[in-house]
């Protein structure tokens, strides 16, 4: 053991931290006290070795310490190292738990000496000091210690983005086919789930959430909650098969407001119970509410239809002669990607069937838009064949894009591409007309428009004065 010489044990993040400590000790014990942090080890030591010298020529450690949720293993490793030297060294031997006043020291640091704030860690540095003989200016040191102190003890909060929404279950519950066991749960802030469900408890069981779809509810919202309780169910079950599903819908809860919620982390837990904690976000946007079914489905229809001539059609229009195999492997991966993300997200938007679309046209329209709508699944499976995947999307044949295939998937690709066109101009037309209004009409409601602006400029110029 060197007298005098100080180990700083700490997580690599606060190296800052111990560096301006290591300085200020140094500098104010006119280096007489010698101080040690890993960062003083060149990169190509054995850096193994080297710690535990270290270690054992120290008098003190010091162990700066954060937060019970990072990893304090190695450091823990440390202390226990140090303390477990030579006894005829315990009584000069010291270990100082370097901590902040509102975080509570874990189990094995419980004995030690806790150091929280300035005032004690200057009081021990100078029983330090004095132990080894240090001249020192007590001035000098309580005036450099201040910029270390003010990192070592400044408060720690940890940032509460959303509140969180747990589902529990028995894991062995969970049967074949996979199902939600009928004893699942979700439990949460009792504030939280009566704001989402109407129900002020903290705990609800699943069944009893989705039957609380039902009461004061109109239509629409009933639809997307139940969209909104399918997406969860399936996230759910898939995360229990480590799978990820990005969700799609959004809940729409007391008051429109609306949440989507995001999975943060699934788990089953030492008492054989699984568990999901999600995230509730506050979330602007989703269906659109309280629109006649017909014209939300022909705005939803409008909206997929734009997104797939920007997106699939047009990303995908330009090509000369044979694909490369670059140009191959794309078309193969990212069509039926594109195709799969347009289908989840009609699912989620809206209850869009073709009734509904069809009942805001005229009826040769409205069997036009049927006809065209009996095109898709056709289209589909002929461009899905000539890329060489399945249903799914997932690779079936090596022959994708070549050959016999290739000469498919143009003839699917471009009646794709007419068929949106059609579907394009005919929506937009129909919305054109339920939306036109005669120029005298325009007209006149801009000279009343025009009337109401000046006169409320009026009263907020005299609020002003």
């Amino acid at each position: 053991m060197t007298p005098g010489t100080i180990f700083v044990s700490h997580r690599a993040e606060y190296g800052s931290l111990v560096g301006e400590l290591k300085k200020t000790i140094e500098t104010t014990s006119r280096g007489k006290i010698k101080v040690f942090i890993s960062e003083d080890l060149p990169g190509a030591e054995k850096w193994r070795a080297a710690i535990k010298s270290h270690l054992q020529n120290a008098e003190s450690l010091f162990l700066v310490y954060g937060a019970a949720y990072e990893d304090w293993s190695w450091c823990f490793y440390e202390a226990g190292f140090f303390a477990g030297l030579d006894a005829t060294d315990r009584q000069s031997r010291r270990i100082y738990c370097i901590a902040r006043p509102n975080i509570a020291a874990p189990g094995p640091l419980s004995d030690l000496q806790m150091v929280t704030d300035k005032e004690q860690l200057i009081t021990d540095l100078m029983e330090i000091y004095d132990r080894n003989q240090v001249d020192y200016d007590p001035a000098r040191l309580r005036e450099s210690i201040n910029q270390a102190a003010k990192g070592l003890f400044r408060k720690l909060d940890e940032f509460v983005s959303y509140p969180r929404v747990y589902f529990a279950a028995n894991d062995a519950d969970f049967g074949t086919p996979p199902d939600l066991p009928a004893g699942a749960v979700l439990k949460g802030d009792k504030v939280v789930l009566t704001q989402l469900f109407g129900i002020g408890k903290d705990a609800i069981p699943w069944h009893d959430v989705i039957n609380a779809a039902a009461a004061d509810r109109s239509p629409q919202e009933k639809i997307f909650f139940s969209k909104w309780a399918d997406e969860a169910k399936r996230i759910i079950l898939a995360a229990r098969e480590n799978r990820f599903i990005a969700p799609q819908t959004v809940l729409i809860a007391r008051g429109g407001l609306r949440f989507r919620f995001l999975l943060y982390e699934a788990r089953i837990q030492g008492d054989g119970s699984y568990s999901c904690e999600f995230l509730v976000i506050n979330e602007v946007g989703g269906p659109v509410l309280g629109l006649p079914q017909g014209l939300l489905a022909l705005l939803t229809s409008l909206r997929l239809a734009f997104r797939f001539r920007y997106e699939l059609i047009r990303h995908f229009a330009n090509e000369s002669g044979e694909f490369s195999d670059t140009e191959r492997r794309a078309r193969i991966q990212e069509i039926p990607r594109i195709i799969d993300n347009l289908t989840t997200e009609s699912e989620a938007r809206g209850n869009i069937t073709l009734q509904d679309l069809q009942s805001v046209f005229d009826e040769d329209e409205a069997d036009r838009i049927g006809k065209l709508v009996s095109y898709w699944p056709i289209l589909k499976d002929s461009l899905y064949n000539g890329l060489g995947v399945s249903d799914d999307g997932r690779p079936v044949s090596d022959q994708g894009l070549v050959g016999p295939k290739l000469e498919t998937y143009r003839i699917a690709f471009d009646s794709m591409r007419l068929l949106n066109i059609e579907f394009l101009s005919r929506c937009c037309a129909r919305i054109s007309r339920m939306m036109m209004r005669s120029e005298d009409e325009l007209k006149k409601n801009a000279d009343i428009l025009e009337k109401n602006v000046k006169m409320l400029s009026r009263s907020q110029e005299r609020l002003i004065a």
